[in-house]
């Protein structure tokens, strides 16, 4: 009983954590804010964590782990079709749930990624290269064209599929609509799939 009551603790203070990072940051957050969102005292968040560095790379580290979970989907032994678009609905779900989670991630990256570089460098890089080789090995078997970089299409798909949520206020000025629509959910899903999978310029017939 105690220890189910203290993993709830710690899930709370995760998500107030979640809530202030995303907001100001790592240097702008504050922990009292923190245990004020999670309703506990300042003194408890020791408990679980030894700094508000420590806190701050949980709640990322815990952003990665959700976003490989999706990327297990891709393996060589399936039809890439399918598995790419299952894994863009999955991210772009992921977007319209998390759009703090997302927003957090983009906020460190574009600061130079200080707390999770090594992290982002170790065990995501050597993930990343196991997703690269089943895009390439989807190649050599005419699955995919062979002129696509494997590794930039990877990234080109996250960039694409984050961007609901990381400039969710700008898709809501320029177009009136977010995630939230579900109109406008599908119609991100059908574009992403569009747009990664199969191009958006048509070919012209050749005029004689």
């Amino acid at each position: 009983m105690e220890l189910k009551k203290s993993m709830q603790k710690r899930h709370q203070l995760l998500n107030a954590a979640l809530d202030v990072f995303s907001i100001y940051g790592f240097s702008g957050a504050s922990l009292d804010e923190i245990a004020k969102r999670a309703d506990m005292h300042k003194s408890n968040i020791f408990y679980y964590f030894a700094n508000k560095e420590a806190l701050y790379v949980e709640v990322l580290t815990s952003v990665l782990q959700k976003w490989l979970e999706s990327m297990q989907l891709l393996y060589v032994d399936a039809d890439p079709e399918i598995l790419l678009t299952q894994y863009i609905e999955s991210k772009i779900e992921f977007s319209k749930t998390n759009p703090k989670a997302s927003k957090l991630y983009a906020l460190e990256i574009i600061q130079g990624a200080p707390y999770i570089h090594n992290i982002i460098k170790g065990s995501i890089k050597k993930h990343f290269r196991r997703k690269v080789k089943v895009i390439a090995e989807w190649q050599a078997q005419g699955k995919i064209a062979a002129d696509i970089a494997p590794e930039l299409f990877i990234m080109n798909l996250w960039s694409l599929t984050q961007s609901y949520a990381d400039f969710d206020v700008q898709f809501e000025a320029l177009t009136g609509k977010t995630l939230r629509n579900r109109v406008f959910h599908q119609r991100a899903i059908q574009s992403s799939v569009q747009l990664l999978l199969h191009g958006a310029v048509t070919k012209s017939n050749t005029v004689s």
